[in-house]
């Protein structure tokens, strides 16, 4: 889950202001005309998040590893599910070691690795009633030796103790989608959600050939959407405004003055100083 936040002064100077100030005006009822032509309906939907961690390598006797995921408030889950890959130590007690999941604080799931070498994979189901908005997944146990000559296993930690949680593990949830209703939050929580934007629904569209007012408002408008995107490889595009015939079924915000507005959009809206 993404967490970088960009503080920058709010003093902007008047002078020069104006003909941007007029592109956002548009901006916002574009934005409010594309969210009443979206689908407002339930449809079945799953969508798998990668934990941001990369393989990770925990040593010690006692183990321990945070991860975080988003849950949209637009869905309505139905099965939530934990694809834990892991190798442990090949000198580990399969008896004594132990792994637990726990969600928010929470515990809900405990484990013994497999009698197996190399990586594991563990699916695990995740307590529907334990998600939130901002989610931290947490998996803590215990990596103990076996002695070789008796088989107890030995409380001495050692570099042998270890876990590795592969890179790959993730968190997949089925859901009930519910598009966006008639309010410019409601578009905006879509539009910049992590499934929207990796099924590349999400979408800025420009004057075709921008002036340098409408060029800047659609940066501001695409920097501002990015600092809340929590997928880590998917990014809204940018596009022209001759290709929105073409995008149906997509959250679409427009950045242009009214006389650069596709002729579908324009014949809605009237042209206001």
């Amino acid at each position: 889950m993404n967490k970088f936040f960009i503080k920058k002064s709010n003093g902007i100077r008047r002078k020069g202001i104006n003909k941007i100030d007029r592109v956002l005006v548009i901006l916002g009822m574009i934005v409010i005309l594309m969210s009443l032509s979206a689908r407002r309906v339930q449809a079945a939907e799953s969508y798998t998040q990668a934990f941001q961690n990369k393989t990770l390598t925990l040593s010690g006797k006692s183990v321990e590893a945070n991860m975080y995921f988003t849950k949209m408030d637009y869905w309505h889950v139905k099965k939530a599910t934990f694809n834990f890959n892991f190798q442990i130590s090949q000198l580990a007690s399969r008896q004594t070691s132990d792994i637990t999941v726990s969600l928010n604080g929470v515990a809900f799931y405990s484990f013994r690795p497999k009698k197996t070498l190399g990586i594991q994979s563990e699916q695990i189901k995740v307590p529907l009633n334990l998600l939130s908005g901002e989610n931290e997944l947490r998996v803590k146990g215990q990596v103990l030796d076996e002695d070789p000559k008796d088989h107890t296993s030995a409380l001495a930690q050692t570099p042998a103790n270890w876990l590795t949680i592969e890179d790959g593990s993730n968190l997949n949830f089925d859901y009930d989608l519910k598009e966006a209703d008639t309010t410019l939050a409601s578009f905006y929580a879509h539009f910049s959600g992590q499934d929207t934007v990796t099924d590349e629904r999400s979408k800025i569209l420009t004057a075709d050939q921008p002036s340098g007012p409408e060029l800047t408002a659609s940066m501001i408008a695409l920097t501002g959407a990015s600092r809340v995107i929590t997928t880590e490889n998917d990014r809204i595009q940018v596009e022209q405004m001759h290709k929105l015939s073409g995008l149906r079924k997509k959250y679409i915000m427009i950045i242009a003055l009214y006389q650069d507005l596709h002729k579908t959009v324009r014949s809605r809206i009237t042209s206001r100083e």
